[in-house]
């Protein structure tokens, strides 16, 4: 991967790891990296992977089986590059299902620490065979067919915006936006995987979700809104290769917007499922 804003490493792992705090169990110390923004602003995502890595740590749980978990943020104040601490605690630890929170906060100039984000984190301890969701993912063009930076005209590489470190590659039915001539389908189609050709895990599932553009932009829509809820159903552990993302909304407008995603592997497996609620704040 080649770094950005003067980053020498945008690996995805390095980027969103933690590290506890030696005299305090359950407190983690992370950085925020400045190439892992979009349109100016941190992808909420990677703060609640960040969050995800401290609390599976707390619940005793391996990120690499951080399935079948159910993860519920808020998204409080904007948040900048710069070093983090994520506090977590486990609230409930049973035979099947753990539970427990974590809250991403920052320093601000001003010495006083802002929450970032806050977190429900629920991990269900069953069987690690994924099961048959009863869909298909939708058939597109394969990604070398499909649109990304390595084919968009220079002139319109900035709109793309895409985050470092991912490649997303869009079906050449979404991006009549990028050309002013938005479909107003209300559903973006792509493909997603990390620039370094790392396999994909349950964490980097969390930052597929949100790695395609707005679907707003599908309406013409071209400001960005800030995410403010997200929920997000890990259901399995993907296997090697691209993962295909969709997304959709049905409720919108110029103010708000509800967005679904999906997210097949390799193998046409549905591997997470999320909805987002985003909105100026």
């Amino acid at each position: 991967m080649q770094a950005t804003d003067g980053c020498e490493n945008t690996d995805f792992a390095t980027a969103t790891a933690v590290v506890r705090r030696g005299t305090s169990p359950h407190v983690f110390d992370g950085r925020l990296r400045p190439e892992w923004k979009s349109d100016g602003r941190l992808t909420g995502s990677i703060l609640l992977t960040m969050a995800a890595r401290a609390a599976a740590r707390t619940m005793h749980i391996e990120t690499d089986k951080f399935f079948p978990s159910v993860l519920s943020a808020c998204f409080l104040s904007t948040a900048q590059p710069g070093p983090v601490t994520v506090r977590a605690e486990l609230l409930r630890s049973g035979s099947r299902i753990t539970t427990g929170q974590a809250s991403l906060s920052q320093c601000t100039r001003d010495g006083q620490y802002t929450e970032r984000m806050r977190a429900l984190i629920t991990h269900g301890k069953f069987d690690d065979r994924p099961v048959d969701a009863g869909t298909t993912p939708p058939r597109i063009p394969a990604p070398d067919a499909c649109v990304g930076r390595q084919n968009t005209p220079a002139r319109l590489v900035e709109r793309l915006d895409m985050v470092a470190g991912l490649d997303v590659r869009l079906s050449p039915a979404c991006v009549g936006w990028l050309f002013d001539s938005p479909a107003r389908s209300g559903r973006f189609d792509g493909w997603v995987r990390l620039t370094d050709g790392q396999p994909p895990d349950p964490m980097l599932l969390l930052v597929a979700i949100a790695s395609l553009p707005p679907i707003s932009f599908d309406f013409g829509q071209a400001g960005w809104l800030p995410m403010v809820q997200l929920t997000a159903h890990i259901r399995a552990k993907p296997a090697p290769g691209w993962l295909q993302v969709s997304t959709s909304t049905r409720i919108g407008s110029d103010q708000s917007v509800i967005e679904d995603a999906e997210v097949w592997d390799s193998e046409g497996t549905l591997v997470v499922q999320s909805r987002q609620f985003a909105a100026p704040t």
